[in-house]
């Protein structure tokens, strides 16, 4: 069964649920979201019966945590959940794979009065629990990190106001800043602890101070490369996490000499409904191969994919309040070689015009590097 939550649901998704009959918990994100679709509702009485009874749980965003909290505690997939989602709890667990790396808990007030000098600069700053890059700082000195704290306090009211506190919390990790490629993998842990990996997209960035998501991309090339490294990755961290049926979306650095964890993010693949990049690219519901435990036969599927790039892109508004009907989409098909989809996103929380996915060749990633350094103000109208 499927968890749908704020703040956005792709119609990709809903035309899935309604034509594979998949169980949606009826909440009233769902219902008043379905946009025509006829769904398989469940009631929350029949959800947490189905759930005793041994089927699978997804959600679409960390907003669904509540519901889990508050319904099935002491559960199973509690005890999963937190081992991941608290992100001093995760460091904690997987220390001794990692003895070297630098990471400290702190609340705001610990930040506020603490003695700057004493920390192992560079760092990154950001919630215990947290979402979609919403208080998170790289810091390479005392400078950068009184500003972080300005920041927090300007700001820390209306994150508690935008989310729930199971998913941006009040607590802080400091945490060793991690030079290397970063990449974001969606897979699973199948029914035996085995990782089953469905896509992997490097994060590209504009500069080593930038923490944001605009851009994300796979290739058949990312696939090939990456496939069986990844995988022997996720097998070594779940000696320590033992951790059997649960979807992630993990973010890793490759070193020159490791893969280091960044985070894992439990219950979900990519959020906001971004994972459906893997159907764009390849062809793959990431939903469906969790649900019905399938592993794709990416030998065949990638036979056909060379020379393609396959993007992910938040169109966003760079922190400010812009009307998104200033904003001229049908422009971003003149500035990109093939654009596969936009959805245009109507919530003004989230700071964005749209979700824009593209393919473009191998040759033309300026197209890509424009829109890392772009502040979107020539599709202003």
């Amino acid at each position: 069964m499927i968890i749908l939550e704020a703040p956005y649901i792709s119609d990709y998704l809903l035309d899935y649920l309604a034509s594979n009959r998949v169980p949606v918990l009826a909440n009233d994100y769902a219902v008043s979201n379905s946009r025509g679709r006829d769904l398989c509702f469940l009631s929350t009485k029949e959800a947490i019966k189905r759930y005793h009874d041994g089927e699978r749980i997804y959600t679409v965003s960390e907003h669904a945590l509540d519901w889990i909290y508050t319904n099935l505690p002491n559960s199973e997939i509690v005890h999963k959940i937190n081992i991941l989602k608290d992100k001093a709890k995760f460091r904690k667990t997987i220390s001794g794979l990692y003895p070297n790396l630098f990471f400290q808990e702190i609340t705001l007030k610990e930040l506020q009065n603490s003695d700057y000098t004493n920390i192992p600069y560079p760092v990154i700053l950001k919630p215990s629990v947290g979402f979609y890059s919403v208080g998170v700082y790289a810091l390479f000195n005392e400078t950068d990190l009184k500003n972080a704290i300005s920041d927090i306090q300007s700001n820390i009211k209306k994150w508690e106001t935008d989310f729930p506190k199971s998913v941006i919390g009040s607590d802080f990790i400091l945490e060793q800043y991690i030079r290397g490629t970063e990449f974001a993998i969606d897979a699973y842990y199948d029914t035996e602890g085995k990782p089953v990996i469905l896509n992997i997209l490097t994060h590209r960035f504009a500069s080593e101070c930038d923490v944001s998501d605009r851009i994300y991309y796979t290739s058949a090339e990312i696939m090939h490369q990456y496939l069986q490294p990844f995988t022997g990755f996720l097998e070594r961290i779940n000696e320590k996490l033992k951790i059997t049926d649960f979807p992630m979306h993990i973010e890793v650095r490759i070193t020159e000499d490791d893969i280091i964890p960044i985070e894992f993010n439990p219950l979900r693949f990519a959020g906001l409904c971004c994972t459906d990049i893997a159907y764009f690219a390849y062809g793959i519901n990431t939903v469906d191969c969790y649900l019905n435990q399938i592993k794709p036969d990416f030998k065949s599927i990638l036979k056909n994919k060379t020379g393609k790039i396959y993007s992910m892109i938040l169109i966003d508004k760079g922190g400010k309040e812009i009307d998104s009907n200033r904003f001229s989409y049908d422009k971003l098909y003149e500035n990109f070689e093939n654009v596969l989809a936009i959805r245009k996103v109507k919530d003004p929380s989230l700071g964005l015009f749209a979700f824009l996915f593209t393919e473009t060749s191998v040759g033309n990633e300026q197209e890509l590097d424009r829109v890392l350094v772009s502040d979107f103000s020539e599709y202003l109208i």
